[in-house]
């Protein structure tokens, strides 16, 4: 990507595995001045207001991941009870 060209995101977590992967995809994004296209709407990370809505997105994101880690988990222990 060039700089001022715009990265298309369908969904967060496709981006990043996690807050710290999401955090140093931003920087690398933000050196190489590629603004971020979320749910149809451009923001710049270098803006004060588009880094907290990457941010409170990442986090939002992660805590799916982590909601449906934990359920698949407690559901094959279910399972696994059951026989």
């Amino acid at each position: 990507m060039r700089a001022g060209d715009s990265l298309v995101i369908t969904k967060l977590d496709r981006l990043a595995r996690s807050l710290r992967d999401a955090t140093d995809i931003i920087e690398d994004l933000t050196r190489r001045e590629v603004k971020l296209s979320i749910g149809g709407s451009v923001h710049d990370p270098t803006d004060p207001v588009g880094r907290l809505l990457f941010n409170v997105l990442a986090m939002v994101a992660e805590f799916e991941s982590d909601l449906i880690r934990a359920r698949t988990r407690e559901g094959m222990q279910v399972a696994k009870a059951k026989g």
